[in-house]
């Protein structure tokens, strides 16, 4: 019976044809979803895809700056970062769509991205912080050479000098240095994703610096010069590339050299998949893109593209978005068969996002945020719970304000509506903007005359909450959520969307 039944299942394998299990047969919905972002580098408007799809998921409502750099996305905030062709940085809401630029200061080529966190150096050797929110900066003793963001905010520089390089760690805005070490002079540096270590290339020695105290986690001596490193998305390997037509592995829980995969030739170039089953390698013989199995460590395919600082990447479904000639085109990474093409997307940049945001809501998402203050006006230093409380307990210096009128009936209008009948008609759909939720009316009052889209003012609608008085400013009726979010949108405010009547 047994050998009947694996017979059965060879045959309905091969009617299904191919068997292998790739990342697209991963249930949608699970985990973030990969979102490909291209921006144009000469300016215009950004657009993102669904990793594997060629049909336009988002497009920024504002335009980008002619851009140099792609610098990075910071999942919790909802912005992508770059720097513009004068070296100031921007950023990118892909809730709103709208173009910021952050802050006036001028940032060199060496720019690196760590959340909403950018660090350089500017014109005059000095570091600095770009946020959305303030720019900081920071002059190192002796100046410095590299950057090193951290994932738990920390920064770590390199200063070569004469005598070797200094290792030094601060935490932004302070500038009292936490850590330090010293290393030969320092020519490549890498960090684990997760933050944990920090790799040191220095001439034909690789060292493992811990990045929470700069102590030393290991220390391998290659025996040739470096020209490359690269580690997989845990850290648990380091691959190093030398002269030799090979990558040497580095296991960091045995801490030592584990084995070699053998290369056509010496590698000049690494890009790790942020899955961790392939190793992008550049050779310096050729212009092809060699694929590492990181399962098999072999290489299993060469793929004619280009190499550039934001392409190849490969992307959850197991293909590898490079460019060739004019486009960008989605290729298998095991066959090289194309898969799609991206035209003219060889002159813009491209950069791979994990976010959940372009997700369906759930109705019952939006329902409206109570208590929340109007953020955009700057007399709204008092929170709503300093507010709340002061019309529950009192308040001398506002106590008009917070005084709530008598509670009115409930509207019969409002009841609950009768079961529907045969032959009834549907009920009309009602979609509202509603921006805030304030308990003093005459800011309810400001804040809705200074909204206006589309030739129609906000309006305030009164109501109560647990005895107390509210005022909602709202927008709408509308017909369609799409119409709803289009008017949110166009305030370029703080909105959400429910469905039905304040």
């Amino acid at each position: 019976m047994r050998p009947l039944l694996v017979l059965l299942l060879g045959l309905v394998a091969a009617a299904c044809g191919e068997t292998r299990l790739v990342a697209s047969s991963v249930p949608s919905g699970v985990g973030p979803d990969a979102i490909i972002i291209r921006v144009p580098r000469d300016g215009g408007h950004a657009y993102a895809y669904r990793a594997g799809r060629d049909s336009v998921l988002w497009e920024s409502r504002d335009k980008v700056p002619a851009t140099s750099a792609v610098l990075g996305f910071d999942d919790f905030l909802s912005v992508l970062l770059g720097r513009d062709a004068a070296g100031r940085v921007y950023s990118v809401d892909l809730r709103l769509g709208n173009v910021e630029m952050l802050g006036s200061a001028v940032l060199g080529s060496a720019a690196r991205a760590e959340g909403a966190s950018v660090f350089g150096f500017d014109a005059n050797g000095r570091v600095l912080r770009v946020t959305p929110v303030a720019t900081w900066s920071w002059e190192p003793a002796g100046g410095a050479d590299l950057l090193v963001p951290q994932p738990d905010g920390a920064l770590i520089t390199v200063r070569n000098g004469n005598s070797g390089a200094s290792i030094s760690r601060v935490i932004p805005p302070e500038t009292r240095l936490t850590d330090s070490a010293t290393l030969p002079r320092v020519e490549q540096v890498l960090r684990t994703p997760a933050g944990d270590r920090v790799w040191f290339v220095t001439g034909e020695t690789v060292t493992a610096l811990r990045s929470r105290d700069l102590t030393t986690a290991l220390s391998i001596s290659m025996g040739r010069s470096i020209s490359v490193i690269e580690t997989t998305p845990s850290g648990d390997r380091l691959f190093v590339g030398t002269s030799e037509s090979a990558l040497r592995v580095i296991d960091r829980f045995a801490e030592r050299e584990m084995s070699k995969i053998p290369l056509p030739g010496a590698p000049i170039g690494l890009r790790m998949d942020p899955d961790g089953r392939y190793l992008l390698v550049r050779l310096a013989a050729n212009d092809s893109i060699h694929v590492v199995s990181l399962g098999t460590q072999r290489v299993i395919a060469a793929l004619p593209g280009g190499w550039r600082e934001d392409l190849p990447l490969v992307t959850p479904d197991g293909r590898v978005l490079l460019t060739r000639g004019a486009d960008v085109v989605h290729v298998d990474a095991e066959t090289g068969r194309e898969r799609l093409r991206y035209l003219r997307g060889a002159s813009d940049l491209w950069l791979q996002a994990r976010y959940n945001g372009f997700r369906p809501r759930s109705a019952g998402l939006d329902k409206p945020v109570e208590f929340e203050e109007y953020a955009a006006d700057s007399a709204a230093a008092d929170s709503a719970l300093a507010a709340m409380m002061a019309a529950r307990y009192g308040n001398a210096n506002a106590a008009e304000r917070v005084m709530p009128p008598p509670v009115t009936p409930p509207n019969p209008e409002d009841r609950e509506p009768a079961p529907a009948q045969p032959g009834d008609r549907p009920a009309r759909e009602i979609w509202t903007v509603s921006f805030a939720t304030l308990l003093a009316e005459d800011r309810a009052k400001e804040m809705a005359d200074r909204i206006v889209v589309d030739g129609r003012t906000a309006r305030v609608i009164a109501g109560s909450r647990d005895g107390i008085a509210i005022w909602r400013v709202v927008l709408g009726p509308y017909d369609t959520r799409d119409a709803a979010e289009r008017a949110g949108m166009a305030s370029r405010l703080p909105y959400w969307v429910f469905e039905g009547a304040p």
